[in-house]
């Protein structure tokens, strides 16, 4: 392990947090001084930092396997930045091999940032560690595409991705991240990751928004009592409110059809079913707003479709759908960077490329491959269309109508789980025909349960208009929470050359919205 000398400088900013230096001195820390150069156009830049104890940098190194991987430094006024190239890993991240871990003896501590890390060790939990890079910034603008990238081995959680495996063998950990809106944020993408049920939260003293202020405003007796007294998230059971961690309010999302975000707002996480009589274009409308959520958001989605092919079908109707255009009508090269945006937003659960060895294409079987494509690609929506091409395997004794119950409950879990919002496509029955008329299908139509109803946070039906050509009625027949969208109806129009569906003019509308 590299040491340096951890000068006057850095010794006072520390001892002002209260911090001990010896502690930062033990994880490597040490003082430093900006090496300037300049860049091609002769404007002066950091070329490096190093090493002085006269400097008024502190330098943090990423240390993985007693060799500094990274480095991350602190100037005046709370200035940050990174050493070019380094791995994006937990400082202190060595301690993650520590045994006591892996069987429950000891928790894995979780902080913000590097005070925060000396101050956990400082007052009796070394086997803490920090996020490189602090607490990312929440999605604050709905109809903005995504600036970061979604995929974990590229973008701001990248120290969970590189970190996965020895993540899976720790039993616990406190999430001890600051007490604002960007912690917050973090705290819940890192319980989304580690699962809820390994996780523990903490509650600062009023007036206290992370654990070194608590060490500096109430000492380090309070400081450790924050960690001691951290609560399991709540899972199932009987709590009181003070067991519950503080949670931001559900926040919703555009469909980007400005008429249909009046009735239907979908959020995370989510468990929403559509139906609709075969052909009813339920399968293509849920492409349509998969593909919205992909322009606007930069959500990524997993599909399984085994009723449809993924190529030729679901790709040229995916290419019809983002370029408006007919697929024969595209010159190569914009077709070319259309199946580049199809192949970075879209991923596909393809029982053609099955193994033979492989279990049959069950619901828990699909349920491991979202899993896998929460982990590689980081999706935020998964479709499974239709529900009657699943190999619903019951159990023994086993009613139909318990068996839809236990699986959509699974369905809804996973969702809880893993952040995600899931649509499943079911048929209804052939009873929605009555001695040759055909009715609008409901949540009651779909065969087995009632649990089709009761079960989902939105239900829409699907279905064509029978007076107007190419028109399409989208019902929103249930909205769970409020705040996520009202009962009604939107009329929008199907193009069949495209494979889109519009809203219709307003005078054309005949939007009618029913409680």
């Amino acid at each position: 392990m590299i040491s340096h000398e951890l000068g006057p400088a850095a010794v006072a900013a520390l001892e002002k947090r209260g911090l001990n230096p010896e502690t930062a001195m033990r994880l490597g820390f040490y003082s430093g001084r900006c090496v300037y150069g300049q860049d091609e156009r002769g404007q002066r830049i950091i070329d490096h930092v190093e090493p002085d104890g006269a400097g008024n940098i502190l330098v943090f190194p990423i240390i993985e396997n007693d060799e500094v991987v990274g480095e991350k430094y602190r100037g005046p006024k709370k200035f940050f930045f990174q050493k070019p190239g380094g791995k994006r890993t937990f400082i202190n991240g060595d301690v993650l091999d520590d045994p006591s871990l892996w069987d429950g003896t000891n928790a894995l501590t979780i902080v913000e940032g590097e005070p925060d890390l000396l101050t956990a060790i400082d007052v009796g939990f070394p086997l803490s560690v920090s996020v490189p890079d602090g607490a990312p910034n929440p999605p604050t603008d709905r109809e903005a595409k995504a600036t970061e990238p979604i995929d974990d081995s590229k973008g701001k959680f990248e120290f969970m991705w590189v970190n996965r495996e020895r993540l899976k063998k720790i039993r616990k950990f406190i999430i001890a991240v600051d007490n604002d809106t960007n912690g917050k944020y973090l705290a819940e993408e890192l319980v989304r990751r580690l699962g809820a049920s390994r996780c523990l939260f903490v509650i600062y003293p009023d007036g206290c928004k992370d654990l070194n202020e608590v060490l500096m405003n109430h000492g380090p007796d309070a400081a450790r009592a924050v960690l001691e007294n951290a609560k399991p998230y709540p899972l199932k059971g009987l709590y009181s409110l003070a067991d519950y961690p503080d949670r931001p309010p559900i926040q919703t999302y555009l469909t980007g059809w400005q008429t249909l975000d009046e009735l239907y707002k979908p959020f995370f996480p989510s468990f929403t079913v559509v139906t609709g009589l075969p052909g009813s274009g339920k399968s293509t409308w849920v492409s349509n707003l998969f593909a919205n959520f992909a322009r606007m958001y930069g959500w990524r989605a997993a599909i399984f479709s085994p009723e449809m092919p993924v190529v030729p079908q679901l790709r040229d109707k995916f290419r019809r759908i983002i370029t408006g255009a007919e697929v024969e009508r595209l010159d190569p090269e914009y077709l070319r960077r259309a199946d580049a945006w199809i192949n970075d937003h879209f991923y596909f659960i393809d029982h053609d490329v099955v193994d033979d060895n492989d279990d049959d294409l069950t619901l828990e079987w699909i349920r491991e491959r979202v899993i896998d494509a929460v982990m590689r690609y980081g999706i935020r929506v998964f479709a499974l269309d239709p529900w009657n091409e699943v190999e619903h395997a019951k159990h023994r004794g086993e009613s139909t109508t318990e068996y839809i119950n236990r699986a959509l409950r699974m369905l809804r879990k996973l969702a809880i789980r893993y952040g995600l919002a899931i649509y499943i496509i079911a048929h209804p029955t052939k009873d929605v025909a009555d001695r040759g008329k055909v009715r609008t299908p409901n949540g009651y139509d779909i065969d087995g349960s009632a649990g089709w109803i009761n079960k989902p946070d939105h239900l829409i039906v699907v279905d064509t208009d029978p007076t107007r050509h190419n028109v399409t009625n989208i019902y929103v027949r249930k909205v769970r929470f409020e705040g996520t969208g009202v009962k009604g109806r939107v009329d929008m129009k199907y193009i069949e050359s495209n494979s889109r569906y519009v809203l219709l003019d307003a005078e054309d509308a005949g939007r009618l919205v029913t409680q």
